[in-house]
């Protein structure tokens, strides 16, 4: 993920302008504002070999030693002469890269790290980040870009640095809008329609885009949203905010409106097929998204269980699936089948920045998400279902359902099947194409649960091409920032997919964003896949009570005294799981002669299941002669996967030995 703007006043409906490369974009505090997508050009204000004095404060525009109480951008603090720290000052911020290659770090790369105000810790021990080699960079006090690279760690801190002046990509075109929607631009990239909250659709030219100098198409309209425009035939399509809400047809020419569905439940996306057979909508007020057949007014929900769903765009000319963002709490982007109308919401993309209003296709597999105060770019190959990351275990990525469970049912053809809606937990094996990211120019890769990196290391066997056996051990662990090393196809592992032996017992139980983050030789993010896991790591319980004869129980040596073969056996049992998921089994089996009596069953959605099983003696007894020994087993097996195997391991098991005699 890449940030391409900050400090937004409210991001919401957006576009992309092919022939200018850029993203159009309206915040809600009244602005039209666009982002250029070309590479970013640069100019070097200062570069050099230096001393940074202990004590002393840097300033990464000039390339100087300054004193205490001068301004500047970085401080070589000195606590005593062991501690020491490089502290970012004021508003600027750093990130430490390690031991990377220096003259690979581009302008592009520079812009695209993830600052913060955390400082190095640059000890005179063997916990020194500061090393020989090593690299680090600030984002300047005045927004300028700065990499520099140790060259000789001591009291005085010999660097080369190198600082960049970045030409601006985001800039506000239009203001005086009234709590602006959403923005729809003609193919001319000229003309385009911006829907106002305050209830008026407006024409703009966006040579002069301020609302002073654009013109009122429609008004009268409650919280029009998201827009559609058929610039064939000079009409755009809006949903109104309101339950009951309406969908309108607006002539752009004369600005008439003609309703075409009425009774909406607070509808906020809206987009069309090609053909405008069909209206596809988010209601907030159901939760989903709705498929309205515009020639007879049927209206069905196709997707449900989403959270605050607002604006829609399809993921490509085949109009097969949709792309919808859900605001907080969830903050993702979710992938829509609408061939179907049930099981057909996936994870897209994962823990986005907060209150994701749109997303727009830029190029393919590179997505721009308009979230409330930032704009973020995506590279995913996604898209296509063709990623690096693969999946977990044996169950590939795309078969994670957006509630995070397995379901490999929905492609019985495939070998490796685990029950529907199977929950994830034990240790799970994140696999990764090692191969077509190495060919992709990704050297290295993050593993991160909800934003925090993983640090698993494992043992893995490496071909030894001298005699052709898997007999190398070799340790695959990450970097102190969390970076993983893509495997060169030059080595043969005999896990050849393995990225990550994630132990989920170390993270609670419930749904949980896992993220990969590919990046390339310089440590920039080229792209980023995500699912979210729902791990659950409870064990299950299997309770057996003492058997009872009428209301007397077993004595401690199971003995059940009977006198009537019309007395009665109660033989009491309960399966349970926390959240219901697992399988149960209750067996009865007698002397020799096998089974008495079985049943079984699934737990979800319920935490437990008990029952009284009652039997007269005599039909437990039956063709015994007035003596027969039993036993009583219950099971009950976990249905949690790690994506090879199930956790037999938070299974349970309970038996009971009795004997029926007079």
């Amino acid at each position: 993920m890449k940030m391409l703007a900050a400090n937004l006043a409210g991001a919401i409906g957006s576009r992309y302008l092919k022939n200018k490369n850029q993203l159009i974009f309206v915040e809600y505090d009244g602005f039209i504002s666009t982002i250029d997508l070309a590479p970013v050009s640069a100019t070097i204000i200062s570069q050099g070999t230096t001393d940074i004095k202990g004590t002393w404060l840097f300033d990464c525009e000039t390339g100087t030693n300054v004193s205490a109480g001068t301004t500047a951008d970085i401080w070589w603090e000195q606590i005593d002469t062991v501690k020491r720290l490089m502290v970012p000052q004021g508003n600027a911020q750093i990130i430490n890269l390690g031991i990377v290659d220096f003259n690979q770090i581009t302008p592009a790369a520079l812009q695209a790290y993830n600052y913060s105000n955390t400082a190095i810790v640059g000890n005179n021990d063997a916990s020194n980040k500061l090393v020989n080699g090593d690299v680090f960079c600030v984002r300047t006090r005045e927004g300028n870009y700065c990499k520099l690279m140790v060259v000789a760690y001591d009291y005085n801190l010999k660097v080369q640095w190198v600082t960049y002046k970045l030409t601006p990509t985001y800039k506000r075109i239009g203001s005086g809008y009234t709590n602006p929607e959403d923005i729809a631009v003609m193919a001319n990239e000229q003309i385009a329609f911006v829907s106002e909250r305050s209830g008026d659709i407006m024409k703009v030219n966006l040579a002069s885009a301020n609302r002073a100098a654009a013109t009122v198409v429609c008004s009268g309209l409650t919280a029009p949203q998201q827009l559609w425009l058929d610039e064939a035939h000079m009409t755009a399509y809006v949903v109104e905010y309101a339950n009951p809400g309406n969908l309108f047809r607006i002539d752009l020419t004369t600005g008439t409106k003609t309703a075409l569905y009425s009774g909406l439940n607070f509808p906020v996306g809206l987009t069309l097929s090609s053909d405008l057979s069909f209206a596809y909508v988010t209601e907030q007020g159901l939760s989903g998204i709705s498929r309205i057949e515009l020639s007879t007014g049927i209206k069905i929900l196709i997707a449900g269980g989403l959270t605050a769903p607002f604006f829609l765009t399809w993921t490509d000319s085949t109009e097969s699936r949709l792309l919808v963002a859900e605001r907080d709490p969830a903050n993702r982007i979710s992938s829509v089948d609408v061939t179907k109308t049930s099981n057909n919401v996936n994870l897209f993309i994962g823990n986005t920045a907060s209150r994701p209003s749109s997303i727009v296709a830029t190029q393919p597999g590179s997505y721009c998400v308009c979230c409330n105060s930032e704009v973020d770019q995506y590279a995913l190959m996604a898209s296509t279902g063709t990623g690096w990351y693969k999946g977990i275990g044996f169950v590939p990525w795309n078969l994670i359902t957006a509630l995070g469970k397995a379901d490999t049912t929905t492609q019985p053809a495939y070998p490796f099947q685990f029950p529907k809606d199977s929950p994830f937990g034990g240790t799970l094996p994140v696999n990764i194409d090692h191969y077509n990211a190495w060919g992709s120019g990704i050297k290295y890769y993050k593993v991160l649960i909800d934003g925090s990196p993983r640090f698993e290391s494992w043992n893995d066997l490496r071909l030894n091409t001298t005699n052709g056996h898997y007999d190398i051990i070799e340790l695959q662990k990450p970097d102190i920032n969390g970076f993983y090393s893509v495997h060169n196809p030059a080595a043969m592992y005999y896990n050849s997919d393995l990225g990550c032996l994630l132990e989920s017992t170390t993270v609670s139980n419930g749904q949980h964003t896992l993220l990969v983050e590919f990046y390339d030789a310089a440590h920039v993010q080229v792209s980023s896949m995500s699912n979210t896991l729902l791990i659950n790591n409870e064990k299950c319980v299997a309770s057996l009570d003492v058997p009872l004869l009428n209301t007397h129980p077993a004595n401690g040596c199971g003995y059940l005294k009977y006198i009537n073969a019309t007395d009665q056996v109660t033989l009491r049992w309960s399966a349970a799981h926390p959240q219901g998921f697992a399988t149960w089994s209750f067996n009865i089996i007698k002397g020799l002669n096998g089974g008495v009596y079985a049943d079984s069953g699934a737990l979800f959605p319920a935490p437990v299941h008990g029952q009284d099983l009652i039997k007269n003696v005599s039909d437990l007894l039956n063709n015994c002669p007035g003596v027969a020994a039993f036993a009583e087993s219950l099971y009950v097996a976990s249905t949690v996967i790690n994506g090879h195997s199930r956790q037999s391991q938070l299974d349970a098991e309970s038996s009971i030995a009795f004997c029926l005699a007079p």
